[in-house]
């Protein structure tokens, strides 16, 4: 008798567990998407406006405008000591962290200049990657040593096997 009340008690756990996870299979939905889909068979004007409207970018978050103001601030990266060079993240992977470093020189004394610039090209990096969905490998791009070589700061790939 005992044995049998056992198993049923057993049954009864199994037959509750496996309701419930179906409830909650039931209960989960896809989230929203951000941009309404426009059939564009069915509307192709309405389709391209919202498209237009997805690509759009602001004055201030032109990420490709950011992205050039920062390489000529950073231009060809001259040194006069291995002191003088610096690394920093360039860019946003869609996962996090920086898409890739740079090198940079401290020579001209515009450090905080050229970090400031970077730093809102990686924001605006980021923005566009978030608004645009975009998804990467999500690898962790390791932090390269610089060098001072012929007079120009160099990333060193210090990958070692």
């Amino acid at each position: 008798m005992k044995y049998q009340t056992a198993l049923l008690a057993i049954f009864l756990l199994a037959l509750t567990g496996c309701q419930q996870g179906q409830a909650a299979n039931e209960e989960r939905l896809a989230p929203e998407p951000l941009v309404e889909a426009i059939d564009p068979v069915k509307d192709p004007i309405a389709a391209v406006k919202a498209k237009e409207k997805q690509m759009s970018l602001t004055a201030d978050q032109d990420v490709e405008a950011l992205r050039r103001e920062a390489l000529a601030l950073i231009g060809d990266a001259s040194a006069d000591d291995n002191r003088q060079c610096r690394v920093t993240g360039f860019g946003h992977k869609p996962c996090g962290g920086p898409a890739r470093y740079i090198a940079y020189s401290t020579k001209d004394g515009n450090e905080a200049e050229i970090l400031a610039k970077i730093a809102a090209y990686n924001a605006a990096a980021e923005a566009e990657n978030m608004r645009l969905g975009r998804m990467s490998d999500c690898a962790v791009v390791p932090k390269p040593a610089v060098e001072l070589s012929g007079g120009q700061c160099k990333l060193v790939d210090s990958l070692s096997y």
